[in-house]
């Protein structure tokens, strides 16, 4: 079997892709090629995963201003032409839309070779490739929290699955964790994130909130800033005499999520679809400027499980975060019913059925 993935831009589009890629491999003879653009996180995520992407030149539509979707428009032939070559030259047996720039010229140029084009959309709104492509798709698979409750997409067409994210993340240790991050068991663990580069709103809202939870002895932080904000907040967190490790960066997110009794973060698809899976429970903060307001959406569908509690960035303060922290520290330690990870086994038989209709 033979796939293309059309997955880039953000990590929301790449590493859902990446978990399809990983559980396709699996079968033997099974090859994976994905598209993306060389501006796009792809172009050095994939290399160092071992997964072979092929460039195509196009351009942003979403959020530009005038001048930018005329350029973009001006290059939207020639990357329907490289589309129309590669999928010539590739000949792939199924084409997997997830989403990102090149999603939309590689799902049409598959769609007029007569390839099936299957959309996998891991956000609660949609973005703007698969909603176009998923006119044509012939499988539109939406992986929680999509639910698709703006009905874009055909109610015939659809499946629906669960969280799309890689395998082993709700598989961490926490005693192992604890003791790699220098905390202490048998306290209540707050993990902070605002994705790979920290949220700047969040870790301040976080290192002021720490000095208003002195009356939690027990309370210990796990925190990654991102390298802008590090030592501000380890500042701020001494001053506060808050027990806490901050990092910029951490590698280790099954530890990390092992560790939690509670998360605060961003609320990216992945984010999202991975506190699902660990059944976690967070006070999910969307960032405000997120594309079409997804984040936002994608909060919602944990907090309608009871799994979050959702502020809006414009609500954020010091006192109300602590006071959410407060009431979660004392409700105790157990977590939430945790989806089962199985997204990425149902959308490679979902291709494998495509083939044998073939």
């Amino acid at each position: 079997m033979k796939v293309i993935i059309a997955a880039g831009g953000t990590g929301g589009h790449l590493y859902p892709g990446i978990a399809i890629a990983r559980e396709l491999l699996k079968e033997r003879g099974a090859e994976v090629l994905f598209t993306g653009t060389e501006q796009g996180i792809e172009a050095k995520v994939l290399p160092k995963e071992g997964l072979p992407v092929r460039f195509i030149t196009v351009g942003k539509l979403k959020g530009m201003k005038l001048l930018g979707v005329l350029k973009t428009l001006t290059t939207l032939p020639r990357s329907l032409y490289q589309s129309a070559r590669l999928v010539r030259e590739v000949r792939p047996d199924v084409v997997i839309s997830v989403g990102g720039y090149s999603a939309g010229p590689v799902a049409a140029a598959a769609w007029a070779a007569g390839i099936p084009v299957l959309i996998v959309e891991p956000n609660s709104y949609a973005g703007l490739a698969n909603r176009v492509a998923g006119r044509i798709a012939d499988k539109v698979i939406l992986c929680f929290p999509a639910a698709d409750r703006q009905q874009l997409f055909s109610r015939k067409k659809t499946y629906m699955a669960g969280p799309l994210v890689r395998k082993g993340i709700e598989r961490g240790s926490r005693e192992h964790a604890l003791k790699t991050f220098g905390l202490e068991a048998g306290r209540f663990t707050v993990f902070v994130m605002g994705g790979s580069g920290g949220a700047h709103a969040i870790n301040m809202a976080m290192k002021r909130a720490a000095s208003l939870l002195q009356d939690l002895p027990e309370l210990q932080i796990l925190h990654q800033t991102g390298e802008r904000d590090v030592q501000d907040v380890v500042t701020g967190y001494q001053a506060a005499g808050a027990r806490a490790h901050v990092l910029p960066y951490i590698h280790d997110m099954a530890g990390a999520y092992a560790a939690a009794d509670l998360v605060v973060s961003r609320s990216g698809a992945t984010t999202v679809a991975e506190l699902a899976v660990c059944g976690k429970r967070a006070i999910l903060i969307p960032f405000p400027f997120a594309a079409d307001n997804h984040q936002e959406f994608n909060a919602r569908s944990l907090e309608a499980l009871g799994a979050a509690e959702v502020i809006l960035q414009k609500d954020l303060s010091p006192e109300l975060l602590a006071g959410v922290v407060r009431k979660y520290a004392r409700s105790g330690t157990a977590g939430v019913h945790a989806m089962a990870n199985t997204a990425s086994e149902e959308i490679a038989g979902i291709c494998r059925d495509y083939v044998q209709k073939d």
